[in-house]
């Protein structure tokens, strides 16, 4: 029996090597502690951008109660002629205390009580939509450190056929079958990899802290996250998503309450020409004496008795110039707002096809990279490769087949990373998440 030479024997096992690890499937990262819904909903309640809009909120609807109260109640105390020879207020001869209460036209407070309430349901739109972008953010977050940390898994797996490349290209030049130079290419490539992980692993770092800021918590902090893809088929009809984001999304309908805002403004210029009111009591002691005259003509000192005195005050607004102009001033701002209103509902018509039809074409290519592109380029790598043990193709076809498994790979990871970010950004365009059966905010 004919012997087998050393050889041969070696390049046969690192191609075979080289086979088995082109057609297995990349590792997934090991299942972690944190789901994407525990980072959603983290972000939500920690976030310090969504608490800010929620206080605010809170503040606006608290000034409701104020602005539709009456004036405060006026207390007053006066002391009357004094000597000018003494700085002593004790010293004057007539003391009065008074009490006094302006009264606001009830069709004006109601008026207030209208703007202040659209306000804050302005307000608490604005708070929604906050919580809808720290919820579409931190989704897309996640897939941008997914793809990341999936990048560096690829590429550590390229780097190793790589590797295992180098080894059969020392193998074909000591048996004379290819030059010194094939041997150089691998061992510069597989240098150009180390760098290449290096910048990798660099983006997950920033990756992992734009995911623990958007979370509320300090960049460097420790995180974990399973590998999570929920978004099923883009199967929306375009006509019912514009719909729904022209009559729900939380900025259309923050702007519906600042148009209702402006109308409530009209109201209010309109009522100011009503007049208000205001009523004042007052109690007066006087400490000198009273001169009167008795049945006889003679003059008798006597205290005085206390008085008191009620006083009705009406402000009319006679100004006309001035109210026409507080009039047209609510008015311009009313149509003003109606616009802003209107181009809101064409951005987000426009918003809502532009990420339909993204969705749509990251879909597609999720299917085009499994059933075609990555089937292709593992059969050429692997041609390839047996061609070159073979003597019969050069080592820059197997390293274009190297790279181009590797880029094939990462691109069908990369469409689904897109396909989910583009699935956030239709939520965020329609105003509320899509799929029931996905993360919620």
């Amino acid at each position: 029996m004919k012997s087998i030479p050393r050889a041969g024997i070696i390049r046969a096992l690192a191609v075979g090597s080289i086979l088995l690890a082109a057609s297995l499937q990349p590792v997934l990262a090991e299942e972690q502690p944190m789901t994407l819904q525990e980072i959603v909903n983290h972000a939500i309640n920690h976030n310090p951008a969504v608490n800010e809009s929620e206080k605010k909120w809170e503040e606006k609807s608290s000034r409701i109660s104020a602005v539709t109260a009456q004036p405060d109640l006026k207390i007053g105390l006066m002391k009357d002629d004094i000597p000018t020879t003494s700085l002593n207020p004790g010293r004057g001869i007539m003391t009065e205390f008074s009490i006094s209460q302006e009264f606001m036209n009830t069709a004006k407070r109601k008026a207030m009580g209208k703007m202040a309430e659209s306000e804050a349901n302005m307000t608490k739109a604005g708070w929604s939509d906050k919580q809808l972008e720290v919820y579409a953010q931190t989704k897309q977050a996640y897939y941008d450190y997914l793809y990341t940390k999936q990048a560096l898994l690829i590429g550590k797996e390229s780097q190793q056929l790589m590797g295992q490349l180098a080894k059969l290209a020392q193998v074909n030049y000591a048996t004379g079958m290819v030059p010194l130079q094939d041997t150089m290419k691998a061992q510069t490539e597989f240098s150009q990899m180390t760098v290449d992980l290096l910048n990798m692993a660099s983006m997950e770092a920033v990756a992992k802290a734009k995911i623990n800021n958007l979370m509320g918590r300090s960049t460097n902090t420790e995180l974990e996250v399973k590998e999570e893809f929920t978004a099923p088929p883009p199967n929306f009809d375009l006509a019912d998503l514009i719909k729904t984001a022209t009559e729900d999304k939380p900025s259309v309908m923050g702007m519906q309450y600042q148009v209702a805002m402006a109308q409530n403004g009209i109201e209010l210029a309109k009522k100011q020409q009503l007049p208000d009111f205001e009523v004042r009591l007052g109690y007066k002691r006087n400490r000198e004496l009273m001169a009167e005259y008795d049945d006889m003509g003679q003059v008798m000192l006597d205290k005085r008795n206390p008085t008191w005195k009620i006083e009705v005050m009406a402000m009319l607004p006679i100004w006309d110039k001035k109210n026409k102009a507080e009039i047209k001033a609510a008015q311009a701002n009313l149509e003003a707002s109606q616009a802003a209103l209107q181009n809101m509902k064409n951005m987000t018509e426009l918003d809502v096809q532009m990420a339909l039809t993204e969705a749509q074409t990251s879909w597609r290519q999720i299917d085009l990279y499994k059933n075609t592109i990555i089937p292709q380029t593992e059969q050429t790598y692997q041609a390839a490769v047996v061609g070159y043990t073979n003597g019969k193709v050069d080592f820059m076809t197997v390293l274009e087949g190297v790279n181009t498994l590797r880029n094939a790979k990462l691109g069908l990871y990369k469409a689904k990373v897109d396909y989910e970010k583009a699935a956030v950004n239709l939520e965020k365009a329609v105003g509320k998440p899509l799929f029931t059966s996905g993360v919620q905010p």
